[in-house]
């Protein structure tokens, strides 16, 4: 049936750091881009006011439905289905650090964020290219059967933050949130629909790609309130155009207090040794607190709790080789360390330094280095389960993540865009050599004015 339209929680979240109402029925056109966090009786909304909607075209071009499935609110997933489902994540996040850190510089990205923006992808891709984004995303296909309902459970655990007795105590916030944003006249398969809007809460928003820029401004008006404004200009000039049919968005926003807050008083500028043996001055927070921490010949590192109890950081230094160190976090190197924390209390003695950073990229060619090659490919792409009118292929994957860490706590947002265009390829073809004397002219098409004429019998 088609549709037209006119825990791991701790292992997840540390390397997120390191690094949405449902109707069957077409609802009015809205007159602005709420802010739509992923639902739970306990969402906090992002602190600060809200990023601010203004009243432009870019409010017209944008309209809304949803599938034909309402939000399931509360999936059901037994403990190993989310370590499971973590378990996939991290494998997932560590064989993308590898890629990304072969570029010089500082880090920060989601792979929460890219991982569940691919999960949508995957539910409307089929044959080879479903295979492909299954192989790269870690999911066992024998026995994972409802992949999608287990990502719904696990966003749920992420959001439901424990309640602070202690008036004192910062409500830590974290908010998740996907869209897609689909052009206008576009068939759709009912099912891709109905399991987007059933586990992500995605609902359409209906834009026309042939004026891109007054979709590129409302995808990112939409983006920066999600992340309280951190994520700006998500997507850049010149990626979208009249042969895009839809984008696929998530936004993570998390702000945490730490349960061990820094005093200010005590930061104070230190060296901080680069990879080459020279020095940077740096502002370091100093801070002791009873804790955990883990040193060994290889590595030292410590956990951060926040306030809450159920997000914390895990800072990790190697002693030895750092690209050698990073080439090992594959062989379950982070999940030894992370672990290894457990059971561990002592006196922790920290000096950390200040930083805040944000990173951009077109992720393409890095996920194409993961295996998911077909899907980038115009000719060889199958996404007949998104629609079977016309065939799709993934343009772009766009992310963008920022981090800042200060005697306070951390806030960190990251968004993921993954364009779907269709190919400029006609169905027919035709094969044609002028090797013959022929006529030519050169006109105006819109009204069929000629304004040159010509032919040629000898080339």
């Amino acid at each position: 049936m088609k549709i037209r339209t006119s825990l791991a929680v701790f292992l997840v979240v540390g390397i997120l750091l390191s690094a949405c109402a449902p109707a069957t029925t077409m609802p009015t056109v809205p007159t602005d881009i709420p802010i739509e966090p992923y639902p739970s009786d306990e969402t906090q909304e992002p602190s600060g006011e809200p990023y601010p909607v203004e009243e432009s075209p870019t409010q017209d071009a944008v309209s809304g439905v949803n599938g034909g499935l309402p939000f399931i609110t509360d999936p059901i997933a037994s403990e190993d289905d989310l370590l499971n489902q973590s378990e996939e994540i991290n494998k997932f996040a560590i064989d993308l650090y590898r890629k990304l850190a072969a570029q010089e510089g500082n880090l920060i990205y989601s792979p929460y964020s890219i991982y569940q923006a691919f999960l949508m992808v995957y539910a409307g891709a089929d044959a080879e290219t479903k295979a492909e984004i299954a192989q790269a995303l870690k999911i066992n296909t024998d026995v994972d059967v409802d992949v999608h309902n287990r990502m719904n459970a696990l966003n749920k655990l992420l959001i439901t933050t424990p309640a602070n007795p202690d008036e004192k105590t910062q409500p830590l916030q974290i908010n998740i949130a996907n869209a897609l944003w689909v052009q206008q006249g576009f068939e759709f398969n009912q099912e891709f629909l109905d399991i987007l809007s059933a586990n992500y809460n995605a609902g359409l928003k209906l834009v026309d790609f042939a004026d891109a820029e007054a979709a590129r401004q409302a995808i990112n008006l939409w983006v920066a309130a999600q992340t309280n404004d951190k994520i700006k200009d998500l997507i850049p000039q010149g990626v979208l155009d009249e042969l895009t049919r839809l984008v696929i968005t998530n936004a993570v926003y998390f702000k945490g207090a730490w349960q061990n807050q820094f005093d200010p008083n005590q930061t104070a500028s230190a060296p901080f040794f680069l990879l080459d043996g020279s020095e940077q001055t740096v502002e370091m927070m100093r801070n002791s607190f009873t804790g955990a921490g883990l040193v060994t010949e290889r590595y030292q590192a410590a956990k951060l709790p926040y306030q809450g109890g159920n997000y914390a950081m895990a800072v990790i230094m190697p002693t030895g080789d750092f690209f050698q160190f990073e080439q090992g976090l594959e062989d379950g190197l982070l999940e030894e360390i992370l672990n290894g924390f457990n059971g561990v209390f002592g006196q922790v003695n920290l000096g950390l330094p200040k930083f805040t950073y944000e990173s951009s990229f077109n992720l393409g060619a890095q996920m194409k280095a993961l295996g998911i090659k077909q899907a980038f490919d115009p000719q060889a792409a199958n996404f007949s389960n998104i629609s079977d009118t016309i065939d799709l292929y993934i343009t772009d994957v766009l992310h963008k993540a920022f981090v800042d860490v200060n005697e306070e706590g951390t806030e960190a947002a990251a968004a993921t865009a993954i364009v779907v265009g269709t190919t400029s390829m006609p169905a027919d073809s035709w094969d044609i050599t002028f090797d013959h004397p022929f006529i030519y002219v050169i006109y105006e098409v819109t009204t069929n004015t000629v304004v040159f004429m010509g032919r040629v019998v000898a080339p």
